[in-house]
């Protein structure tokens, strides 16, 4: 069912020619008190952000302009080095600390979703443009694996529906892998570091609980739940620990006021991130917002709002340890990719 191995060392040197300014401003502030069986909810927060300052990114390779499509923070306390994955230009960069200079990891791929399993290895989907299958990788970026990274393993999946877009690594050090396939009869396949299979879970047709269209982004929070945006349902579903469905938010009804009604809804959400408390930050691209919502669904307030029209929001990753939430925008009216951050304050 799936094949794994060894690759031999790949490195790619320094790139100078990438940059963006500095990362800094305050931006939220709120407080918070939540119970860590997500029972007890008590919020009071500000309306809107008090500041921030923005990261360009614009510039072509080879004739195409640059994406943003996957973000991912390196963990551990003092980090902030933010990794993006450029599908158009066809690698991936790291930014470390505040630099200015991003540092390409691996070129001459076709990636998709990215996250890190430790501070040393990144773990990335790669189209594999030319193979047989879509491919997912791991790469070393420790002081052994030069200047770049290295490819240290790779596997793919033996089902004939096999689209991988979204990954994520759990708490416990699982990865989570998404299927967009339309064929696809399961939706999430759950991977060991070293690339064995474990489980798989949701579907493309079946009970409504596990049913996703097209899950292109997936994150994992504190508390071990997997949460999935469903970009064509509209929706987010969560599952805990175990990928038991626990619930979904985006696209049901709960009363109260239009206005609410219209804050609750989601349009083509794409990527997702948790805060440490477990809430819930979601690019709800068809809305052009950053909508924010509680560990049990709730919608708690829209944290960003573009007012360009065609600007919109695609991606969105956080360093707990750091306070720096970072978000990446697709302007469409001039196919220009724009890198956002900000301190994000949970007192």
């Amino acid at each position: 069912m799936l094949r794994c191995f060894i690759s031999g060392s790949n490195r790619y040197s320094h790139d100078p020619g990438f940059h963006l300014n500095r990362f800094s401003s305050d931006f939220l502030q709120r407080d918070q008190t939540i119970d860590r069986n997500h029972q007890l909810y008590q919020m009071s927060m500000s309306n809107d952000i008090v500041s921030h300052s923005k990261l360009r990114k614009r510039h072509k390779v080879k004739g195409q302009l640059a994406s943003a499509d996957y973000l991912a923070f390196f963990p551990g306390d003092g980090q902030s080095e933010l990794v993006v994955s450029e599908h158009k230009g066809g690698r991936i960069i790291a930014f470390r600390n505040d630099s200015k200079t991003g540092q390409e990891l691996i070129a001459g791929i076709k990636p998709y979703g990215v996250a890190c399993l430790d501070a040393s290895r990144v773990v990335l989907v790669d189209e594999n443009v030319g193979g047989d299958k879509s491919l997912i990788k791991i790469l070393s970026i420790g002081d052994d694996a030069g200047p770049g990274g290295s490819v240290v393993a790779e596997w793919s999946n033996n089902s004939n529906n096999w689209q991988p877009r979204g990954i994520a690594v759990t708490k416990s050090g699982q990865i989570v892998v998404t299927n967009i396939h339309p064929d696809a009869e399961e939706r999430f396949w759950i991977y060991s570091a070293d690339g064995q299979e474990s489980m798989s879970f949701g579907r493309a047709q079946g009970p409504a609980d596990l049913v996703f269209r097209s899950p292109s982004y997936v994150a994992s929070d504190e508390f071990g739940r997997i949460l999935a945006s469903d970009t064509d349902g509209n929706c987010v579903k969560t599952f805990d620990s175990r990928c038991r469905y626990v619930a979904e938010f985006g696209n049901t009804t709960g009363g109260g006021d239009l206005a609410t009604e219209k804050d609750r809804r989601l349009s083509r959400p794409m990527g997702l991130v948790c805060d440490s408390r477990g809430n819930v930050i979601v690019c709800d691209s068809g809305n052009r917002r950053l909508a924010m919502f509680a560990p049990d669904g709730r919608f708690l307030q829209t944290l960003r709002q573009p007012q360009k029209t065609g600007l919109n929001p695609v991606d969105v990753a956080m360093n707990s340890s750091s306070d720096r939430l970072v978000f990446s925008v697709h302007d469409r009216s001039d196919g220009f990719w724009k890198l956002v951050s900000y301190h994000y304050a949970c007192n």
